[in-house]
């Protein structure tokens, strides 16, 4: 589907009897081909004749643009090239009207070509919901590097599904969501999945950015047999045959690995077509449009695998914004620092370089036409924590970290305050290190060094730190309010459930407790 270009020429009349040099000015004009279309977006080539940029309207039905001033007032300039015009709705009729413009502010005549948006069926899981699903408490479980141990089988997740009260025998379900995640590749050198980690060997630049294949892999690891969901399901269906179904589906949240501009997200040198095809075409960062498209692909990759899938007992719940802090160029102030850019401190360090403010909540868009959630979990006070439902993020959990708060730079006692405010939800953080006897922790890991400062602490440092958690959700209103996420390390939790130490088994029995028992679960859908 072409709109046509019409190239005229005016020709400079004769002025007396003498015949004056013929110039050939022409008219601006645009030629715009609707190069693919998707269930929420058109991607169109845009290309120009005697004109710097063109006017763009993508319309809806019998909506129609009156005049070129008027394409020009409401509509959006693009310069030539691939462009894609996102946020549209599932089998939908659209009008494309375009007019080009000069140099010298002369607008060409209105032209208009029409397309249909993919009907984009749901799957069987999203067609039965009414809206975005809603999940209490949210166990990160991280899988894909060389970890120890490095798979998730049935035996390491089924303590976090569900849980036998001590008291009176009866089991109940644990947690109800899980998020699937990773920081980095299991590859030598390895490539980051989330933006900002910086090289090993030379750390004034970024690691390199996972690329196509790396996704794929993680993807691959997931949902493996024997491993990560299958191993899930299969957990999940054997409680279901003991204690009844769930109040609703247990959710499983996968990672979105951030797609950085530049293959080392600071090295303006470095490549932006690191990272694969999208079809036969190679995708180009240095275009915001490609940048989506290759969240957009990822999105459907992973509902295409759980549908092949045919999971029984669980069900994708949602994707995950990997980045803990999303620069943006809104305002700085209250944040944990920023650029100054044209006088005016923005909210995050590097803004240019992480560039996230067109990215979301265009993707947060694409991924709710499935019925899908759009979750985060910010380091404290990282840039975005004051604007996340700006970003199109459903769920937000901010980290306290105050657990590992040697130094006392992250009190508990304005945390509370932070997140009702802004109205996040609450991570717990927890690992080995409050364990008489750690498992995974040596000695030298209670030692840390600070501005020349040197402290060594102790197991009971960290027991009374967690303590504070417990207590200040509580006392604080947010248990039982706001949903919770659980970050245990590697494998801490279970490390917690098979010690022996009384310390430890009064810990994560309270901990299970405060889970199975959490009124939120109430809400789930």
């Amino acid at each position: 589907m072409i709109i046509t270009v019409l190239l005229s020429f005016l020709l400079c009349a004769c002025v007396g009897a003498q015949q004056q040099p013929t110039t050939r000015v022409g008219n601006p004009a645009v030629s715009v081909e609707v190069d693919s279309v998707g269930s929420s977006f058109v991607r169109l080539d845009v290309q120009l004749a005697s004109a710097e940029k063109a006017w763009l309207m993508v319309l809806k039905g019998r909506e129609t643009v009156s005049s070129a001033e008027e394409l020009k007032e409401k509509g959006r300039s693009f310069a030539q090239g691939l462009h894609v015009w996102d946020g549209l709705e599932f089998d939908t009729q659209y009008t494309v009207f375009a007019c080009a413009e000069s140099s010298d502010g002369r607008l060409g005549i209105v032209e208009s070509t029409s397309f249909k948006t993919w009907a984009g069926d749901l799957y069987a899981w999203e067609k039965k919901r009414t809206g975005i699903p809603f999940f209490a408490d949210l166990a990160l479980l991280y899988g894909g590097l060389n970890r120890t141990p490095k798979e998730w089988t049935e035996e390491r997740l089924r303590p976090f599904v569900t849980w036998t009260d001590p008291e009176t025998g009866q089991e109940k379900w644990l947690f109800d969501a899980f998020l699937a995640l990773e920081l980095r590749t299991a590859s030598n050198p390895p490539h980051a999945f989330a933006l900002g980690i910086k090289d090993w060997e030379d750390p004034s630049m970024g690691m390199r950015a996972a690329d196509q294949s790396d996704a794929m892999k993680f993807l691959d690891y997931w949902f493996a047999e024997g491993n990560g969901f299958r191993a899930l399901d299969k957990v999940v269906g054997e409680a279901v045959g003991r204690i009844g179904a769930p109040k609703a589906a247990i959710k499983v949240i996968v990672m979105m690995p951030d797609i950085s501009v530049h293959e080392r997200y600071n090295v303006s040198t470095s490549s932006t077509t690191y990272w694969g095809k999208v079809g036969s075409r190679q995708l180009d960062f240095s275009s915001l449009e490609d940048r989506r498209q290759a969240y957009y692909w990822y999105v459907d990759e992973v509902r295409r695998r759980f549908s092949q899938a045919a999971f029984q007992h669980i069900e994708l719940g949602g994707f995950y914004i990997m980045s803990e802090e999303l620069p943006s160029m809104r305002s700085g102030k209250g944040g944990r620092g920023g650029d100054m850019i044209d006088g005016e401190m923005r909210d995050g360090w590097e803004v240019k370089a992480k560039a996230w403010d067109d990215v979301f909540p265009a993707v947060s868009e694409y991924i709710h036409q499935y019925h899908e959630s759009v979750c985060w979990i910010p380091y404290r006070a990282a840039a975005g924590y004051r604007y996340w439902k700006e970003f199109g993020i459903d769920y937000a959990w901010m980290q306290p970290n105050y657990y590992w708060d040697t130094f006392g730079v992250n009190p508990m006692s304005s945390f509370f305050p932070a997140i009702s405010t802004y109205d996040l939800a609450m991570e717990l953080e927890l690992d080995d290190l409050m364990m008489p006897h750690p498992v995974d922790r040596k000695a030298s890991d209670y030692t840390k060094e600070k501005d020349g400062k040197t402290v060594t602490e102790t197991w009971k440092d960290y027991a009374g730190r967690w303590r504070g958690y417990v207590e200040g959700m509580k006392s604080a209103g947010v248990y039982g309010r706001k949903q919770l996420a659980l970050y245990q390390d590697t494998d801490s939790f279970n490390h917690l459930l098979k010690s022996s130490a009384p310390e430890d088994q009064a810990a994560i029995q309270e901990l299970c407790r405060l889970i199975a028992e959490d009124p939120l679960k109430e809400k789930n859908r």
